[in-house]
């Protein structure tokens, strides 16, 4: 139970009724006797509240398929010092400003009961229809691609939900007039100190369609894109797709871990470059790159007159001691020249879903981007849109404790890596949950990840798919329970011996 004290009234959240036909609840009690005076019971199903004058328990009864959550705070905002009254209490009432500020910290703790992350076993897992864990045959355990296999935040299972049991699955507004803009651009300000402007925020499919897009509009056949090895692999197969000249710039590695090649980066370009593809936080290295390494980037790309597509879907996925430092932030120059692509389904397990965000550092980047027609890109789906809403806006609690989560698993893989897998080189990562096993001293054949599928029974991502500097690599995905985690690694540990 989470107390929060409000003068001589405190609230107190219990998540006593978890699941379907459950929820939390929320009492307000006199700090002083001890007596509750209201209590919400926020259940899914009947939601209902209750208000106690002279010890007489009066219930009301929340209109069916009313969100019960929405409705408390609300009533907790507008109506409480009312309401305290009408059930006889006599202590001196709350200020507004006060009141506030306690509602602000019951809100999240209201909406966000504790997830169970350590529970997730593959027999939990195995119904699913995504590609993780239908694309290897049942003993194998799937550690590639990049989905969590936590349950999904709360606040976004009961948008989902609400919306499948009203029916509510029609034509979506046009993503115009929806609150993500404006919500982009304060999560933005709040996270990384980054002011952007609302209008030049464009809801998309996700990030690769928005990379897809930015490649065909800002360039031409056979013009020069830059791609930093290893990447993600969407980041080749764009640039090969619309034929594009591919400048490859390999990441070096060193003792810190991998860096960009500035010299190599004016070797591999000329005047016929046009674009950088720059992945920040870097997947598969983890790298979260200094603000004084973007800056030195920054610099050449003003010298060579580039326009900077930056991937920072993995910017809430940073880890203790490091930071996310977006691309366009360095500076208006650098932001005139930026398209950042983000979204919430990296860090909030909702890939499925389809919606992410473009932001524009100007309006002719908004303007030569669009005029590729919208409906060639592919329309939004509405549940996309209320899933990002509900992730940025109301889901920060579950992300908190995934992260820890997630941190402790890192510290699991960095450990476990250097003490039973030998030969095997890990540089820690510093953002994202992938970790990038370098394999080559063991001279794994015929690749990393086949040794590891085949005698291990263990799917990892195949270095060799994230560019020629990934052969004898393997990409491996911890987010999931330590259960599985450890399992796995003990699996390839054993294959190794």
């Amino acid at each position: 139970m989470l107390e929060f004290p409000l003068g001589s009234i405190r609230f107190e959240v219990e998540h006593r009724n978890p699941g379907a036909g459950g929820g939390p609840t929320l009492r307000v009690r006199d700090s002083r006797l001890g007596r509750e005076w209201l209590r919400f019971d926020c259940f899914e199903r009947g939601a209902h509240w209750h208000l106690d004058p002279a010890g007489r328990d009066e219930i009301s009864r929340l209109e069916e398929g009313a969100d019960s959550l929405g409705f408390t705070i609300a009533t907790l905002r507008g109506e409480l010092p009312a309401l305290l009254a009408r059930a006889g209490f006599e202590g001196p009432m709350p200020e507004a400003g006060e009141l506030d500020r306690a509602i602000a910290a019951v809100e999240p703790a209201l909406r966000n009961p504790p997830a169970d992350l350590d529970g997730v076993r593959p027999s939990s897992r195995r119904p699913s229809r995504g590609e993780k864990w239908t694309t290897y045959p049942e003993d194998v355990l799937p550690l590639w691609v990049a989905d969590m296999d936590f349950p999904i935040a709360e606040p976004i299972r009961r948008v989902l939900r609400f919306a499948v049991e009203r029916s509510d699955l029609g034509y979506p507004i046009h993503p115009a007039p929806t609150p993500i803009p404006e919500l982009t651009a304060e999560r933005m300000r709040r996270l990384c100190g980054w002011a952007i402007e609302p209008q030049r925020v464009e809801i998309l499919s996700d990030v690769v369609q928005g990379m897809y897009t930015a490649i065909h509009q800002l360039t031409e056949a056979g013009e020069g894109v830059v791609v930093q090895t290893p990447v993600y692999p969407p980041f080749l197969h764009s640039v090969a797709k619309l034929r594009r000249r591919l400048d490859e710039n390999p990441l070096v590695a060193r003792a810190g871990g991998y860096e960009i090649d500035l010299d190599g980066l004016r070797a591999a370009t000329d005047d016929a470059t046009r674009m950088l593809l720059f992945c920040n936080p870097q997947n598969p290295t983890g790298r979260a790159f200094r603000r004084e390494e973007l800056a030195a980037l920054a610099e050449l790309v003003l010298e060579r007159d580039w326009i900077v597509v930056s991937d920072e879907i993995h910017q809430d996925l940073v880890w203790s001691g490091h930071r996310h430092v977006p691309f366009a932030s360095l500076g208006p120059e650098v932001a005139a020249r930026t398209i950042t692509l983000t979204a919430a389904s990296k860090a909030f397990n909702i890939a499925g879903l389809r919606c992410g965000v473009a932001v524009f550092g100007s309006d002719e980047l908004a303007r030569r981007f669009r005029a590729l027609p919208r409906h060639l890109r592919g329309g939004i789906g509405m549940l996309g849109i209320e899933a990002l809403d509900a992730a940025w806006r109301h889901s920060g609690p579950w992300l908190d404790q995934v992260r820890a989560y997630l941190e402790a698993n890192r510290a699991f893989v960095i450990d476990f890596v250097a003490r039973d897998l030998p030969g095997v080189v890990l540089h820690p990562p510093e953002a994202t949950y992938l970790a990038w096993l370098d394999c080559r001293e063991l001279a794994l054949e015929p690749s990393p990840f086949a040794f590891f599928l085949a005698e291990a029974q263990v799917a990892l991502s195949d270095g060799a798919s994230f560019g020629e500097p990934g052969r004898g690599f393997a990409r491996i995905n911890f987010a999931t329970s330590r259960a599985i985690l450890s399992e796995a690694l003990e699996r390839m540990a054993k294959a190794l011996r």
